[in-house]
């Protein structure tokens, strides 16, 4: 799935006169230096060699950095013409321990639209407490990143949310559950960053819809913090667990 999103470009323009960021997901890679002239080397370097939703858990296999090519299509020397574009494109990994995409377009859907600045703020204002909200320029590692992306889903559903999580995100998974709407919030533990050899990127996706600020403080509770649903029957979508070799898409 290929998707716009509210995270910001690193020279805040809204052209393609400036590179702009690629987050690679279940990879959990960001890549820098993007223009429309680098996509196929962004695609055969890094898209067709990351995880996909069904690969096993195991250490990233991506190239760290990629040269592009040094001619455009009428066979100029494409650096010339934009000596400020770097030669290459280059990958890092995504600081976060988990990454909740909103879906946001409002143009395709207004219900998305209306609900998604909604959701945004209930969801940090229970992430806070726990020292886990990161905003659009906080790369410290771990917490969690909420973004904004373009249609997702059929319009059947509206206020669809996916959350995805890096294995054991915050120490929690194996945590016994309680019962909804009890007393016991679980302590987060902020994730160091990962050596590159132990990155696996996203362990989970869970997709849901449907989702209403009331239901905000549970998807922290649960969903973000121990990777469990709430409300499948009426709220799951879909989603995969790489590590359980499971997905429904």
């Amino acid at each position: 799935m290929l998707s716009a999103s509210n995270i910001p470009t690193p020279n805040h323009s809204s052209d393609y006169t400036e590179p702009t960021t690629v987050l690679l997901l279940p990879a959990f890679v960001i890549i820098d230096h993007v223009t429309p002239k680098s996509v196929p080397e962004l695609i055969t370097e890094f898209v067709d060699k990351a995880p996909t939703n069904t690969s096993p858990l195991a250490p990233l296999a991506l190239p760290t950095s990629v040269p592009v090519a040094s001619t455009n299509g009428n066979g100029t020397d494409a650096s010339a013409a934009a000596p400020s574009i770097p030669p290459e494109i280059s990958r890092r990994p995504c600081p976060h321990g988990a990454l909740i995409l909103l879906c946001s377009q409002k143009t395709r859907d207004a219900r998305c639209g209306q609900s998604a600045p909604l959701l945004r703020r209930e969801l940090e204002r229970h992430l806070r407490p726990l020292g886990l909200f990161r905003d659009m320029d906080d790369e410290r590692p771990g917490g969690v990143g909420i973004y904004f992306i373009s249609h997702v889903g059929g319009h059947k559903y509206s206020a669809n949310v996916m959350v995805y999580r890096r294995p054991d995100a915050f120490g929690l998974d194996e945590a016994e559950r309680v019962k909804e709407g009890g007393e016991l919030v679980p302590e987060a533990r902020t994730a160091a960053a990962l050596p590159e050899t132990e990155d696996v990127g996203a362990a989970q996706c869970i997709w849901l819809a449907r989702i209403k600020p009331e239901d905000c403080e549970n998807l922290v509770k649960y969903t973000i913090l121990q990777g469990k649903v709430v409300k499948p029957e009426t709220q799951l979508r879909g989603g995969f667990d790489r590590a359980k070799g499971i997905m429904s898409w």
